[in-house]
């Protein structure tokens, strides 16, 4: 009788079950916090002799097969360059296990160019702690090609060491990369950097959706940036926007020949001339904004009459 498990021989002559719907693909492990992980042949497919690090699991795996990597509870590892993590095999996931500090951590040190690099289509990145610790910032957390279209990322955690070693940008979206979801995260900026914005789409980012994350920093663009260049049918959904920034910051700018659907979105932007969100092309359900702290919000744009 076929069920959803499926026995997989893992090297080192052990058998693994696994849920036929959890991944079609092979299953590789990445621990820093397993005694003797390491990345060389025999290690990977056991949780108990897991890869040391991301970069070599996704070299490992197979493009478009469905292959995935779990990072296990407590990894944390540097990346310290901008090829120091690359997700250049398409179609792989990675996943953290774990929630609060044993939340798998990526620390982005050493270079303004350090970044958790996607290149390649239909990749998946989830429940991973983003944190930037170099001085002078972090040019992006992470950093999605052209060719990453088809791009998730779920349930991300961005932090900074302090305001002089921020994130300049959170998630940097080249141009004409094209049906991007980026869901459920949350950015927590200190005030007092030079961050730019959380999210940026350098031109167009047709049929890419926003939706249900948490974004405060202190950004002297906007908080999400959109504007670059025209977009088809996006959706901006449920977001929630902190953009402490007085001078110029704003809360999404979104280009007005784009083309799409905005609701439900709640921003706060302490420069006071502008309101929360912006973009004449696209179509509008309940948005709210304010331009204090300590005020409710309002409708943003005004009511139709």
């Amino acid at each position: 009788m076929d069920t959803k498990l499926f026995v997989r021989k893992a090297a080192g002559g052990m058998f693994s079950v696994v849920d036929k719907e959890f991944t079609p693909g092979s299953i590789y492990y990445v621990g820093s916090a397993v005694t003797g992980a390491s990345d060389s042949a025999g290690y990977g497919r056991n949780p108990d002799a897991p890869f040391a690090t991301l970069d070599y699991a996704i070299g490992q795996c197979t493009a478009s097969a469905g292959d995935l990597v779990l990072l296990l509870p407590g990894h944390a590892e540097s990346i310290a360059s901008a090829t120091g993590a690359v997700m250049d095999i398409a179609g792989v996931t990675v996943r953290g296990i774990g929630t609060g500090s044993l939340m798998p951590k990526l620390s982005l040190i050493t270079a303004a160019g350090a970044t958790l690099s996607i290149t390649a289509a239909n990749c998946t990145v989830e429940n991973v702690h983003l944190y930037s610790n170099f001085t002078d910032g972090v040019t992006a957390g992470v950093t999605a090609g052209a060719s990453a279209d088809g791009l998730t990322l779920r349930g991300l955690l961005f932090t900074e060491a302090a305001n002089t070693k921020e994130f300049l940008i959170g998630v940097s979206l080249t141009a004409d990369c094209d049906d991007v979801l980026i869901e459920g995260c949350r950015y927590i900026g200190i005030a007092g950097g030079t961050t730019s914005s959380i999210i940026a789409a350098a031109g167009g980012t047709d049929r890419s959706i926003i939706r249900n994350n948490f974004l405060s920093g202190d950004c002297s663009a906007a908080a999400v940036k959109l504007d670059g260049a025209a977009s088809s049918d996006i959706h901006v959904v449920d977001n929630h926007v902190l953009n402490v920034d007085t001078a110029a910051g704003l809360g999404i700018a979104i280009h007005n020949s784009t083309t799409g659907f905005a609701t439900g979105n709640h921003i706060v932007n302490l420069k006071d001339t502008v309101v929360g969100i912006t973009g004449t092309g696209m179509s509008y359900g309940l948005n709210y904004y304010s331009n204090a702290v300590n005020a409710s919000t309002r409708l943003a744009p005004t009511a139709d009459s």
